[in-house]
């Protein structure tokens, strides 16, 4: 085997390796380029991937370049050589990258190309017939003759191994298991603590899903008590920055003195009690998420700041002059109207636009009762287990908390359902454990609080039951829950707060017929 075969066959093997063996994508790139380069000579080695959202290309992985040139390097297809090489599927070779218009050198990494001639090489990276991003690396002319025809075959075959590591790792994200198990019925499995059976939700959880797949930056926007930062964890969690840092900062918690210092950190003696160096929000969520709670409280002066490192990927420390380069997704949250704000001079409006790259809108619980249910549900299993026990919603609460409008919304409903556990050591929640105030029905009411029940997906309870008047007894509950759902197990098992196959088990032992269901 010739001395170029020998190596070329080393390349394959050492970055087959990494490919597989490394369980960080980034980390796993960047040893493969440098392999190119350590056996090959093959020279500033890029791997640039689609982002669906934005619809841009971005380099992920680059080992010769600084964090910030990588930064930069963000085209649209068909721009530049490597936007040609994502848009027509096709490799390319350029003899001499210096005199090619369409190489933009938007990341300013290659320099005195005049003096130092380099040819410049390109490839899609594929899986199947979808094209994810492309693989670049450059010769120089000192270095010996190139063989194009040889090289961009060899880096064809390399794109092939990196194109299958990408997918696999969309595939091995613990959310991809979450769908299918969402797709068989657990409606709160396809993000975790996330809950939505009704259109509404669904929209946001499928939103969510894509979005988190992206770099783009989200704006997260609904009432208090909705949710935001849960969805927050849920993008990074669900992203391929999973098991990097998640870092929240709440905007309105802190004094606007106190505010530049958490965001960017400061240098020891910046002001009277920094007796040492500390780090900022932005370093401790570096390769990560960072999460800014109520960013629509924030001053003039502090949007000006984080709008300048949002931009430029860029600070310094407080008392600091050394720049600081990160690589953050911004996820931020707000309940204020910000297109008010901006029109009222409140919030910038270059700032507003950063933010919201894509938004995602929560609705408020009384927007969703359908998914009461379900959700109320969710939190009873979740405050069970955390405080050691086996609880239940009795059909009476469950009516009671259909009937009540939560202007706290989703963070309300779990504050008043963990009263109601660690208040009483009943195992059925009945309405009386609440705390609701009890709504006193005008004429209509009973045809809204139907509505209500209709909404939720369960058929609207008698007359009797709506003024409290449930039998005493297990056997007995189940029988009514039973004839309120039409014998339907999965409405009777929900208006009795516990799952088809608890159900089930009270039918056989309590002796209840069974040809009517």
């Amino acid at each position: 085997m010739h001395g170029r075969e020998a190596r070329e066959v080393q390349a394959l093997h050492d970055a087959a390796r990494v490919l597989w063996l490394a369980t960080d994508l980034r980390e796993a790139l960047d040893a493969t380029l440098a392999v190119l380069q350590l056996e090959l000579g093959m020279e500033n080695g890029t791997l640039s991937l689609f982002d669906p959202v934005t619809g841009e290309v971005f380099i992920e992985a680059a080992p010769e370049m600084r964090d910030r040139e990588r930064i930069l390097g963000r085209l649209r297809p068909g721009e530049g050589i490597i936007g040609r090489i994502f848009a027509t599927g096709m490799p390319i070779a350029v003899p001499d990258v210096g005199d090619e218009p369409l190489f933009l050198n938007r990341t300013g990494t290659w320099r005195d190309l005049r003096e130092e001639p380099r040819a410049f090489l390109g490839v899609p990276v594929r899986h199947g017939r979808t094209t994810l991003g492309v693989l670049t690396v450059d010769r120089r002319h000192s270095a010996g003759p190139i063989s194009f025809e040889r090289d961009l075959r060899f880096l064809e075959i390399l794109a092939g191994m990196i194109g299958a590591r990408v997918r696999l790792q969309e595939l091995e994200n613990p959310r991809r298991r979450a769908v299918l198990e969402e797709e068989a019925g657990a409606p709160e499995a396809r993000l975790p603590g996330m809950v939505g059976v009704g259109r509404r939700m669904r929209e946001v959880l499928e939103r969510v899903e894509r979005v988190a797949r992206s770099r783009a930056t989200v704006l997260v926007r609904g009432e208090s008590g909705t949710g935001k930062e849960l969805v927050a964890r849920a993008l990074h969690e669900a992203s391929p920055r999973t098991g990097r840092p998640f870092v929240a900062l709440n905007c309105a918690a802190l004094p606007e003195a106190l505010l530049e210092s958490e965001l960017f950190g400061h240098e020891k003696g910046a002001f009277t009690g920094a007796a040492a160096g500390t780090k900022g929000r932005f370093e401790l969520a570096d390769g990560g998420t960072l999460f800014l709670d109520e960013v629509g409280e924030l001053s003039l002066s502090a949007q000006a700041k984080l709008l300048r490192a949002i931009q430029e990927r860029q600070f310094e420390r407080v008392g600091g002059r050394r720049p600081v380069t990160v690589d953050v997704r911004i996820v931020a949250a707000t309940n204020r109207d910000l297109d008010a704000a901006v029109k009222e001079g409140e919030f910038r409006l270059d700032l507003f636009h950063r933010l919201s790259v894509v938004t995602v809108l929560l609705p408020p619980l009384r927007e969703r009762r359908e998914d009461l249910p379900a959700l109320a549900e969710h939190l009873v299993r979740e405050l069970s287990e955390e405080n050691g026990r086996e609880v239940r919603l009795g059909g009476d609460a469950l009516e009671a908390l259909l009937a009540h409008d939560w202007p706290g919304n989703v963070r309300q409903l779990r504050n008043v359902l963990e009263a109601a556990i660690v208040s009483t050591e009943a195992a059925v929640l009945r309405a009386a454990h609440l705390g609701l105030e009890p709504a006193r029905e005008a004429p209509g009411d009973a045809c809204a609080r139907d509505a209500r029940a209709r909404a939720a997906g369960l058929d609207a309870p008698p007359a009797a039951a709506a003024e409290g008047a449930v039998p005493a007894g297990e056997e007995r509950e189940v029988r009514l829950a039973l004839e309120r759902a039409g014998f339907v197990k999965a409405k009777a098992a929900r208006l009795l707060g516990m799952t088809v196959r608890q159900l089930d088990w009270r039918v056989r032992k309590y002796g209840i017929a069974v040809e009517r269901f």
